[in-house]
């Protein structure tokens, strides 16, 4: 598996500047190591930052879904009330129509 690091414009004029003290870093074995070790903390961060920004992504959602759930079962139950008023009413004025012939 090839490891792919992306830098921005930026980063890659600083390691332009500092080409030759990277090249010898690579030529050193414990420079090497510090290299790949701080690579790999970046590339750890960088991850540990997208999955925190996921995880409240979902939890946002999850929030919302749960409101809206919440009022979907007002808005049933609102809605279940209406409809058995208007009945009882629809109920009175049959009555009275009724009672009226």
């Amino acid at each position: 598996m090839a490891l792919r690091i992306e830098v921005s414009p930026e980063e890659l004029d600083e390691i332009r500047k500092r080409k030759g003290e990277i090249e010898a870093r690579f030529m050193d074995i414990e420079g090497l190591e510090r290299t790949l070790k701080a690579l790999r903390l970046r590339f750890l961060r960088e991850r540990k930052e997208r999955l925190e920004k996921k995880l409240s992504e979902m939890e946002n959602h999850y929030r919302e879904l749960v409101e809206f759930e919440e009022k979907a079962e007002k808005d049933r139950d609102f809605m279940l009330n209406l409809r058995m008023e208007l009945s009882l009413e629809n109920r009175e004025l049959r009555k009275r129509l009724g009672g009226r012939r």
